[in-house]
């Protein structure tokens, strides 16, 4: 999609932001999840998440907002929680549903990692629900590569991750228009 522009999020967009995060996890996560945790106050939940995260971010957290005719249709939100070698954490990364497959989220994957090298860092992680197939191909689809898995409790549940890394961003950036 040609007419996506990004830009950097701000306090003001933690609404927007909470809203895609909840409509993107009742559709990715359905079946994953107990549906009584995605159905109940996902969205107060993540209200209150992304107002507290977005007033407190660090100087080297970011999100970047993916926007169409003005309206946002996705972000990546990225975090210093550097762990096993990597800089940093590519804490969630959502697409309205009806526009997944038009690059969007290639795009604001690429804008991330292009600021972490404009700030001296070069490799980023995530975690990916395991079950999440469309996240999984996305992500092998655009050189992220896993690494190692983990268990935890999410939304009432146990559940494993897979970690998927970018040992640097060469392979990322080299299709700038692709994903």
């Amino acid at each position: 999609m040609k007419n996506i522009s990004i830009r950097q999020g701000l306090a003001a967009d933690a609404p927007v932001i909470a809203a895609l995060h909840a409509a993107s996890w009742r559709i990715a996560y359905r079946g994953l999840l107990l549906d009584e945790y995605l159905d109940n106050d996902l969205a107060g939940e993540r209200a209150r998440h992304w107002s507290e995260k977005m007033a407190n971010l660090k100087d080297n957290e970011f999100v970047l907002l993916a926007e169409l005719d003005n309206n946002v249709v996705g972000f990546i939100a990225v975090m210093d929680v550097p762990d096993a070698g990597y800089q940093a954490l590519v804490d969630n990364l959502h697409v309205v549903p009806h526009l997944k497959g038009h690059g969007i989220g290639g795009k604001l994957m690429r804008a991330a990692a292009k600021k972490l090298l404009a700030d001296g860092r070069n490799n980023f992680y995530l975690w990916v629900l395991e079950g999440n197939h469309p996240a999984e191909k996305f992500y092998t689809a655009i050189s992220g590569r896993p690494m190692d898995r983990h268990q935890s409790d999410f939304g009432g549940k146990e559940t494993w991750a897979t970690r998927y890394v970018w040992d640097d961003f060469s392979e990322l950036l080299g299709g700038d228009d692709a994903g």
